[in-house]
């Protein structure tokens, strides 16, 4: 983006009228209808969240609308037939065959919030046989029809190339080096039979060893009482670092805050490690592969130093967002350096299954929090980007367990002593919250720390094992939380309904509360559609005592193309409500 559309994209949304309550879906639009014509060019569609490209492995329960498909059986295969979904939704029929071009969720119901059926790996081949006009397609799955995003899905498949990667060794301070060589050292003398010792989530780690030798940052980090933050996914970074030039990467960061700070916001949520990488110089972590295609192959430059500075510039409060139990697939780990940790660990049978644990349903290595080596390596980098980095917070959010499956960590709680799996894996959870929680402070006081659990409770604490009333109760885990309360308000899980009870969960005075809001789901129903939700929902959180300030997800979502009338009434709409909280 340039400063020409820059200025244009303010002046536009500031102009746009608001009256605007019923958005018109055309090929132009973000999610416009995708006519057989231009099906093919789906690909280029801007996404309206990273969850999809990152199968997740829970889902909300509920959806804001329910899709009924009634397809035409008695059409010749060769007509293109319009069938009606919903109201909000209708479905071209249509058949070719199309490949994911990404890791991909399989949905029953064509929107982001419907249930997960399975996903789809990067190169599968499926059957589509119908277009929906909101860009996802219906496709052959299990055995019935189901829905994908269509952003992720193309008529042409092309193999990866091979690529033989030499990284260099990063020449690591004598404390890195020091608290790598203490993780290698457990992960050597890992057995296939676990101790006691070695699962036991009471053995806690030694924070303190690991901040004396990376050492503490005297930097005063900069927090607003009243938090309006948005969030900048790996998606949207991956968008201004891929090839990018120092000078081009700054002026795209530049641009990005610069338009987040004119509708309102004071805070930013960035990703620096998504897929147990690093968007910044670090000993533990190899570099994202978003710069070069290549896991390891970094630039001249540090893109977390900059983005913390052009924040800065503009009074932006910059917590930078870590995903501590996600890491990456099969591919990434084959052509990553082994000076890593997490690849030693990968390479070794008595760590690659314990430590690190294959989830096929979302494509991905996991570590596990019950192994204190884990908690560790996860603290270390915590400390590294505090330590070295004026960031004035540090923010996680849903990606705990990947599975409900009692294999993931069968063997270390067979050893654990506890009978009840879903609780010893809450603890193992709030173990390693509270260990970030403790490296965070020991590093730098005034820094934050803040978690982003999902919306539904029962899903954080049955399905996520996130004991987020434990947390939000108690001292010693957590500076905020922002749940997201991605809904509307026509399902069961009603976005005020839901605020409420949030509200009434945090009940520790040291716990922010911080209301996480859907900016990415506009436009994508009826009740989306409205042209007025993000400000009528800001509005409604801010006359909650409770509540210290609203997120928005995400960054991409919020930046109206000059056709885009729906999304600009509802950007006018959230300046005035930003404003006024």
């Amino acid at each position: 983006m340039r400063k020409s559309v820059l200025l244009f994209t303010l002046i536009f949304t500031i102009l746009t009228l608001t009256s605007c309550t019923q958005r018109t879906i055309d090929e132009t639009s973000i999610q416009g209808s995708i006519t057989i014509e231009t099906y093919a060019s789906v690909s280029t569609q801007t996404t309206t969240s990273d969850s999809e490209t990152a199968p997740v492995y829970s889902t909300i329960e509920t959806s804001d609308s329910t899709v009924t498909t009634t397809p035409d059986s008695d059409a010749e295969t060769t007509a293109v037939v319009e069938t009606e979904v919903s109201a909000d939704y209708t479905i071209t029929d249509y058949e070719a065959t199309m490949y994911a071009i990404n890791s991909v969720n399989v949905r029953q119901f064509p929107d982001a919030d419907s249930d997960r059926i399975g996903h789809l790996d990067k190169g599968d081949s499926v059957n589509v046989t119908g277009i929906v006009s909101n860009g996802w397609y219906r496709i052959e799955f299990k055995g019935g029809e189901y829905f994908v995003n269509g952003r992720y899905l193309s008529d042409i498949y092309e193999e990866d190339e091979e690529v033989t990667t030499t990284v260099a060794t990063t020449t690591a301070t004598t404390a890195a080096t020091t608290i790598t060589t203490t993780i290698s050292t457990v992960t050597s003398t890992a057995t296939t039979t676990a101790s006691d010792e070695d699962v036991d989530i009471d053995d806690e780690v030694d924070v303190d060893e690991i901040v004396s030798q990376l050492g503490s940052n005297s930097y005063t980090a900069l927090n607003y009482s009243t938090v309006k933050a948005v969030w900048f996914a790996y998606l949207d970074i991956d968008n201004m670092l891929a090839g990018a030039t120092k000078a081009e990467f700054t002026e795209s960061v530049s641009e990005a805050f610069s338009y987040v700070e004119s509708l309102g916001f004071n805070t930013v949520y960035v990703h620096v490690r998504a897929f147990g990488d690093a968007y910044y110089y670090s000993n533990y972590y190899p570099f994202t592969s978003a710069y070069s295609g290549t896991v390891g192959d970094k630039p001249s430059y540090d893109p977390l130093e900059i983005m913390i500075a052009e924040a800065h510039k503009l009074g932006l409060s910059f917590h930078a967002w870590v995903n501590p139990m996600r890491t990456t697939t099969k591919k990434n780990f084959e052509s990553m350096s082994s000076s890593y940790t997490l690849k030693q660990w990968y390479s070794s049978s008595s760590t690659n299954g314990t430590y690190l644990v294959y989830d096929s349903d979302t494509g991905y290595y996991w570590l596990s929090p019950a192994y204190s080596a884990v908690r560790e390596l996860i603290c270390a980098g915590i400390a590294e980007i505090v330590s070295n980095y004026d960031v004035d917070g540090i923010h996680i959010d849903d990606y705990f367990y990947p599975t409900t499956d009692e294999s993931f960590d069968k063997l270390a709680f067979s050893v654990s002593g506890s009978s009840d799996l879903s609780q010893w894996r809450r603890d193992t959870v709030s173990q390693l919250v509270k260990e970030i929680y403790s490296t965070v402070k020991s590093c730098n006081s005034s820094v934050l720390f803040g978690v982003s659990p999902q919306g539904n409770l029962d899903n954080n604490l049955n399905k996520l094992y996130a004991d987020v009333e434990l947390w939000c109760s108690t001292t010693g885990y957590l500076d905020y939380i922002v749940p997201q309360i991605y809904y509307g308000y026509n399902g069961s899980l009603p976005f005020d309904t839901t605020a409420v009870q949030w509200e009434n969960l945090v009940t520790s005075s040291s716990v922010k509360l911080i209301c996480g809001i859907a900016a990415y789901k506009v436009g994508t129903t009826t009740e989306w559609s409205s042209g007025s939700m993000l400000s009528k929902q800001t509005d409604y959180i801010s006359t909650l005592s409770g509540y210290s300030g609203c997120a928005y997800y995400r960054y991409s979502s919020l930046v109206a193309s000059s056709s885009d009338t729906l999304l600009a009434g509802e950007i006018a709409g959230l300046i005035k409500s930003l404003a006024s909280y």
